[in-house]
């Protein structure tokens, strides 16, 4: 593995539809039913623009994430990745409606040249992070206070910890991630009408 389109992977970083809706209500009205239908296509629609990047794909439903938090979960995660033999892992989860192939090719291009990149939400946290294995510290990444509106000046604070920052630390556009119903409806604003994603999720919400 000696190019970046050889040794560089999208980490799918996910639930299962089915767990996700435990912790997540993107439609109160509807009923569980409409509310995993809806967990299940943006799974869906994440694995689909996933694989249209062409990058590898490795996803880790919670079967193989081993850890006491989400954090060692992650960092674990990315050391199984590693030890497949990749030097860069693009990591995503499943709740990012407008992320698209071509941002995927953009991050694997900031890895190529530099260290880390992070894709910011709005809130706070991040729907992408991509580390270089020499910016890559399991205890250190499971440190950071995921899942909360801390964790993106956390992520830039561990690139200068790691040297990352210095020139080569890539920050892409912001996105609003999936957390609910509300969070959703805005996201599926920012699509085109004409876009299957927003036609079928519409018909969920409504």
């Amino acid at each position: 593995m000696d190019t970046p389109q050889l040794d560089t992977v999208i980490l799918l970083f996910a639930q299962t539809p089915e767990q996700q809706v435990r912790y997540k209500t993107f439609t109160e009205e509807q009923g569980p039913e409409l509310n995993q239908q809806a967990a299940d296509l943006l799974l869906q629609h994440t694995l689909f623009v996933a694989k249209g990047s062409g990058i590898p794909l490795v996803v880790i439903y919670p079967e193989r994430q081993e850890g006491s938090n989400f954090g060692e979960r992650l960092a674990n995660a990315f050391q199984e990745v590693y030890s497949m033999g990749y030097q860069r892992v693009i990591c995503i989860g499943a709740d990012c409606v407008d992320l698209t192939s071509t941002e995927l090719l953009l991050a694997q291009e900031a890895l190529s040249t530099g260290r880390m990149v992070v894709g910011p939400g709005t809130k706070g946290g991040a729907y992408l992070v991509g580390l270089h294995i020499d910016s890559f510290d399991p205890e250190a990444l499971a440190m950071l206070n995921w899942q909360t509106d801390e964790l993106l000046n956390e992520l830039v604070l561990y690139g200068y910890r790691m040297q990352a920052s210095m020139g080569s630390l890539t920050v892409l556009d912001e996105k609003t991630e999936a957390g609910s119903g509300t969070d959703l409806s805005h996201q599926l604003n920012i699509l085109p009408v004409y876009h299957h994603l927003q036609r079928q999720l519409s018909a969920i919400l409504t």
